[in-house]
């Protein structure tokens, strides 16, 4: 079973991912508000992929969780309300998806990161 990271400010949206993602077969490794309870969370369990807000509220971005994942060769969806050009380079290499979410391309994404197909959820 995959274990997937949920870096993401919102508190509801974050337990209804969760939720979510458990009903899809995948394990959450961690939910994390802040950009350093997430790399709290990677250096204590690690996961297999990662869904990164970007903005993280109080001036603060995912960025540092960005990296992180990129050094680990650890595959991550972002999910954003910010264009193209308001996001960091870090996020350049990985699959988009605007908020508000929709679910199903979610997990879509999530599959098709880990290798396990795209197909819907």
């Amino acid at each position: 079973m995959s274990r997937i990271l949920i870096v993401e400010d919102d508190a509801l949206l974050a337990l209804d991912l969760a939720q979510h993602l458990e009903r899809a077969g995948f394990s959450v490794a961690g939910r994390a508000a802040s950009a350093a309870r997430a790399l709290s969370l990677l250096a204590q369990s690690g996961c297999d992929a990662a869904i990164l807000d970007v903005h993280l509220g109080k001036g603060q971005t995912s960025e540092p969780v960005a990296e992180e994942l990129l050094s680990r060769g650890i595959p991550f969806v972002t999910v954003t309300a910010y264009s193209h050009e308001q996001r960091p380079p870090v996020y350049s290499s990985s699959p988009v998806l605007s908020k508000p979410l929709r679910l199903c391309d979610l997990l879509a994404e999530l599959r098709r990161c880990l290798g396990l197909g795209g197909g819907p959820g």
